[in-house]
């Protein structure tokens, strides 16, 4: 009689092991595979992981990460980290474990930052698959630029962006959060986030730091923008990695952001997304990347840093993209990689 293969939602005794599988067919250097801290802050959940993995006589041969967008079942799952053993396998198993987590009762599954290879599999199985945009703001201060390519007939456009004078910029606690935003208003908003989301993700990250904005009417916050800064020996840039709330708001922040950037030198404010309009982008003075003309380098890594443009390509099951809405720091994205 053949081993049988079993699937299963991982519990926190099974960290040790899946680290150890994720070192032996992963990458032995990466991050999950190296630091227990780390891999328990990421998918961690109570006496539970936040993996699917398949057993057969106990022992692991296939793993599917999965992150939540909230603590509610409004939840997105994003799928992560989607790996089997490299030999004695059964056919399909991927599919497999992939079909389990979509049975979970979640609003929606989709990922972030998937490869060619599976993008292949993910359009047999009917899921949409398609690319962010990757739009710009360039700092015409400045005469160098060593993580960027940017043409001189775009540096000598000047940027004009109109705000609302009644509308206020800061930074914000998790207090202010938590206190003045209103999630529910957006709960047709695909991923819903909510105050623990953003607790967990930006502000108690163990790695990255970011910077947390907000535009106000008065004492009511509207909206939520997420920043992190990435360096490159002595040169630097902004990068947008999330926007939560009126979408209206944005050029609110980008009139603000680019005060931060020429004085701190920044070369430029970049945002990687998809749902938002043009229009709002354009009319926040962003320069959308048109990733077949090589005149534009925009990168997208830096651990280790390429200077390319690279897209970030996504899945989701979703049949209206209507409400949708997707950033960087979406899913394991903006995550470090290497320990």
């Amino acid at each position: 009689m053949k081993n049988k293969n079993v699937i299963s939602i991982a519990k926190k005794k099974d960290t040790r092991d899946i680290m150890k599988f994720i070192k032996s067919e992963w990458d032995k250097k990466h991050i999950l595979a190296l630091n227990r801290k780390f891999f328990l802050y990421e998918y961690g959940n109570n006496n539970l992981i936040n993996f699917i993995v398949s057993k057969v006589n106990n022992k692991i041969n296939g793993i599917q990460g999965f992150l939540k967008s909230s603590s509610s079942k409004q939840a997105t799952l994003w799928a992560t980290m989607w790996c089997t053993s490299k030999k004695n396998v059964p056919p399909m198993l991927g599919i497999s474990m992939l079909n389990y987590m979509r049975s979970l009762k979640y609003k929606s599954v989709m990922s972030n930052g998937i490869n060619e290879s599976s993008e292949k599999i993910y359009k047999l199985l009917g899921l949409k698959v398609g690319i962010l945009n990757q739009h710009f703001i360039p700092n015409n201060e400045l005469n160098n630029y060593k993580i960027a390519k940017i043409p001189k007939y775009i540096l000598k456009k000047k940027n004009k962006i109109k705000i609302d004078n009644k509308l206020t910029f800061k930074k914000i606690s998790l207090k202010e959060i938590n206190q003045k935003f209103n999630f529910s208003k957006y709960s047709f908003r695909i991923p819903f986030k909510d105050y623990n989301y953003f607790k967990k993700r930006f502000f108690k990250h163990p790695v990255y730091v970011y910077d947390t904005y907000g535009t106000f009417n008065g004492k009511k916050l509207l909206s939520i923008l997420v920043t992190r800064v990435n360096k490159f020996k002595k040169s630097s840039c902004l990068r947008v990695v999330d926007f939560y709330g009126d979408e209206n708001t944005l050029n609110t922040f980008t009139y603000n952001l680019i005060s931060i950037m020429k004085s701190c030198k920044y070369e430029y404010i970049d945002i990687f997304s998809l749902g938002l309009s043009e229009k709002i982008l354009s009319k926040a003075g962003f320069i959308k990347i048109n990733k077949k003309r090589k005149n534009i380098i925009i990168p997208n890594y830096f651990e280790p840093f390429i200077r390319r443009n690279i897209d970030i390509k996504y899945f989701t099951d979703l049949k209206n993209l209507k409400n949708l809405r997707i950033f960087k720091s979406d899913g394991d994205q903006d995550r470090p990689n290497f320990f």
